[in-house]
């Protein structure tokens, strides 16, 4: 008897605006249905969510701080002084960095990059990004994807340094802004950017197009900037999907765009890890850079210095490329590892644990746990346990640990409720960073419980399964599919759409495959005669079940598009299923 893993929640839609979406786009009911569920709930911002044209992104210059940044770039740009470009380590900050690179380059200046090293260096401002600016004689520094939390070192840069400095970055203020030449970003007090959503990298590419209308005086920029703009999406769409930005609003238009430069891309870099990732000369899915482009960029600034992926995307030779690309494939094989130990053994303590199963989030500290892995393992804890998690490595008397939630608990605000016991930290909704002691780990850990449970007083919901709506196999057709792709590009806060479908059975057996036959595929149908091939990851255990004649199931699955050799085949992905 096969039963559910966890209960299902059919999502909330509200049937008036399910029937205007449908009639007034005409489209399905079950696509209609899932738009409402995503929070689209008119036509015209419908035709938006769908039509994903540049023409409906925002001016740079409506963000506060853009234009300043924007003349002080150009002016450094015109009269070739000396930029540095402080990135971050991640997948975002690395494009980013890389991003601002290129487009000095384009316009004939070679910007200096520079990246911290996360063990050695830390995130963000700090006495080595001083350093840097003094030894690099810098005019003029540019952060991206880090910065508004400053501790006051943007204004020593300024002035031990002589250096101005613009800060872009995406991340949430702390109590008080930095003191320096520009700040560009959307989430700062009084800043009347409509999307508070973007990514460090879209925010750099904001920058990059209000400097090319800066050097040009003109709204309407050359075609050598304009082609760097839509070419260099490419790194917008890598950098914004990994760092898990909403496809929601504008990043929806920069990453459905900057997937299609990506199929084609220019970049030696890209290209490099498109042949690594067996993704050259097809068609690329955001779910392709989030399981299989982002963890190889991640893992140098996880295990070593993101400044190799800085040089791999600023590479034009593709011998160094191939080389850089190589030594990054290593980096990501020894992550995994890593990753793997790691992830295992915290598993293993919360489910043999029982006071683990009362708690409403989950903080875990170690020595030897290498720091540059500690966000992966807390995301795979909250995968596990649908709880806000926090993973802390701690090496040489200071721990960093990275935090990763579930969608209704804001990170950025439950680092400042605990700010008290940490020496630094901040974040996002999704993720967040903090620095801490070892001896106020505890507190900590108290405190974000507490926070936790006063914005839920009535606890977590028990983990469930949500899915979108229910539908007959035989609906699951060309032209759902044909719709399905209006939904595109998936991600947060516009997940793949997950479905019910009722009383189906297997048409044959189904069949195991894959190493140790751990996987499994077969064709099922339901009373209404449809057929589609069902495909199940890691199910052997239900293969029995499965193959038992006469045996009806409800299923909960995501439809798929499946890309093999240059045709599109439909597939349904399970997800989970109880006998019937």
């Amino acid at each position: 008897m096969l039963t559910a893993k966890r209960s299902w929640r059919l999502r909330n839609a509200p049937e008036d605006i399910v029937s205007e979406l449908e009639h007034e786009l005409n489209i399905s009911p079950i696509i209609a249905r899932i738009l409402a569920i995503r929070g689209v709930h008119n036509p015209d911002s419908a035709q938006r969510f769908i039509q994903k044209r540049l023409k409906d992104l925002s001016a740079p210059e409506m963000m506060k701080g853009m234009d300043c940044a924007a003349e002080r770039f150009a002016e450094a740009i015109n009269k070739q002084q000396r930029i540095l470009i402080h990135g971050d380590y991640d997948v975002d900050g690395s494009t980013a960095c890389s991003l601002l690179c290129l487009f000095c380059k384009v316009c004939n200046v070679e910007a200096i990059p520079w990246i911290p090293h996360r063990r050695i260096e830390g995130y963000g401002l700090s006495e080595a990004s001083l350093k840097a600016a003094k030894e690099h004689n810098a005019d003029l520094m540019i952060t991206v994807d880090c910065g508004i939390a400053d501790h006051g070192w943007a204004a020593r840069i300024e002035k031990d340094a002589d250096c101005n400095v613009i800060i872009t970055d995406h991340h949430l203020p702390q109590d008080q802004l930095p003191h320096c030449t520009a700040i560009c970003n959307p989430n700062q007090p009084g800043c009347k950017y409509p999307d508070k959503g973007l990514a460090g990298v879209g925010v750099a590419w904001k920058l990059c197009w209000a400097t090319a209308k800066k050097l040009c005086g003109s709204d309407k920029v050359t075609d050598n900037l304009r082609n760097f703009l839509m070419q260099r999406l490419d790194l917008v769409a890598v950098g914004t999907v990994a760092d898990c930005a909403p496809l929601d609003s504008e990043n929806r238009i920069l990453v459905h765009h900057g997937l299609k430069a990506l199929e084609q891309t220019n970049n030696l870099g890209l290209r490099q890890l498109l042949k690594e990732t067996q993704l050259e000369h097809k068609i690329i899915s955001a779910s392709d850079i989030g399981w299989k482009i982002g963890p190889l960029i991640n893992a140098s600034g996880r295990l070593g210095s993101a400044m190799r992926n800085v040089h791999l995307f600023c590479c034009d030779d593709e011998q160094k490329a191939q080389q850089l690309a190589k030594e990054i494939i290593q980096e990501n094989d020894e992550r995994r590892r890593l990753t793997s130990l790691l992830t295992d053994e915290i598993i293993s303590e919360i489910e043999n644990n029982p006071g683990y199963q009362k708690r409403s989030s989950l903080v875990f500290a170690g020595e030897r746990w290498h720091q540059g892995i500690v966000g992966i393992v807390a995301g795979r804890v909250v995968d596990r346990f649908a709880k806000p998690c926090a993973i802390i490595g701690i090496d040489q008397g200071v721990g960093k640990g990275s935090l990763r939630t579930i969608s209704n608990i804001h990170l950025g605000r439950a680092v400042d409720a605990c700010r008290e016991y940490l020496l630094s930290g901040g974040g996002h909704a999704m993720a967040a960073g903090i620095t801490i002691t070892p001896d106020q780990v505890d507190n900590f850990a108290e405190t974000f419980e507490q926070h936790i449970n006063e914005t839920y007083p009535n606890g977590l919901a028990a983990p469930g399964t949500d899915y979108d709506g229910d539908i007959e196999v035989s609906h699951l057709n060309s032209h759902f599919y044909d719709e399905l792709k209006l939904l595109e590009p998936f991600g947060q806060q516009n997940p793949e759409p997950t479905l019910r479908v009722n009383n189906i059975s297997f048409v044959t057996k189904p069949n195991l495959f894959g190493k140790t036959g751990e996987h499994m595929r077969g064709a099922i149908t339901d009373p209404q005669g449809g057929i589609q091939q069902l495909l199940a990851w890691r199910a052997k255990e239900h293969y029995t079940e499965f193959s038992r004649p006469g045996s009806n199931f409800n299923l909960i699955i995501k439809p798929q598009l499946n890309h093999w050799r240059g045709e599109f085949i439909p597939q349904l992905l399970y997800v989970d299923g109880e006998s019937c």
